[in-house]
């Protein structure tokens, strides 16, 4: 991964576990739980889905799908 793929990927999932915090109202720690504790974690870490690209709304949708989770709550 390079320098700017890392960067977009840590950024990817700041912004991820942001929206999970406002979405759902839960603190930073559980946020972090379910984004690391997820499979979509897992493809973002994997620069060849490209998904370290994508903006925290298309990537929260993903998450909630994961997490049959009807978007918005």
């Amino acid at each position: 991964m390079s320098t700017e793929q890392e960067y977009l990927f840590e950024a990817a999932t700041a912004d991820l576990s942001a929206r999970v915090m406002e979405e759902e109202g839960v603190s930073l720690k559980d946020a972090l739980r379910i984004v690391y504790g997820s499979a979509l974690y897992q493809k973002l870490q994997n620069v060849g889905t490209g998904l370290y690209r994508e903006g925290p709304v298309y990537l929260y949708d993903m998450l909630c799908e994961e997490r049959g989770i009807k978007y918005p709550i």
